[in-house]
């Protein structure tokens, strides 16, 4: 059996930083809209929407102090974008992961599918870096 080359395997594992931090990010956004707590910060994270103006087309002005949102988790993922796709989604980081797991098992090489995995990594690894990408435009909001 072989092993994941070097370059497989570096970038299996950046991928796997990548979901972990960002799931910590977004579960904490998650937790704050769970909680009631959630800020212009939060929704911006989870939904893409950028303008301030826009958000509160969405979800109305704060109603609470501290310019909270009382919104549910339904309103959110109803008022998502694309950009926040690319932001986070417990289920493309989530298969970004398992595509990196694989990479990094020694037992890939057995079906021949060198190639497949090769092209799959690339896509996860894409998708990662747009995230990344788009949170820099998302960080200048703040």
């Amino acid at each position: 059996m072989m092993a994941p080359g070097f370059t497989q395997a570096a970038a299996a594992i950046a991928i796997l930083l990548s979901v972990i931090v960002r799931s910590i990010r977004s579960g904490a956004s998650w937790d704050a809209v769970e909680q009631g707590r959630a800020t212009a910060e939060h929704l911006r994270d989870l939904t893409g929407i950028m303008k301030l103006e826009d958000l509160q087309h969405a979800f109305g002005p704060p109603r609470l102090e501290h310019g909270v949102f009382p919104v549910t988790r339904a309103e959110v993922l109803r008022n998502r974008t694309g950009l926040g796709y690319l932001l986070g989604d417990r289920w493309l980081d989530g298969g970004s992961a398992l595509i990196a797991i694989i990479v990094l098992l020694p037992i890939w090489p057995v079906w021949d599918t060198r190639w497949v995995l090769n092209v799959l990594l690339s896509f996860a690894a894409l998708y990662q870096a747009a995230g990344w990408i788009a949170s820099t435009r998302f960080l200048g909001r703040r």
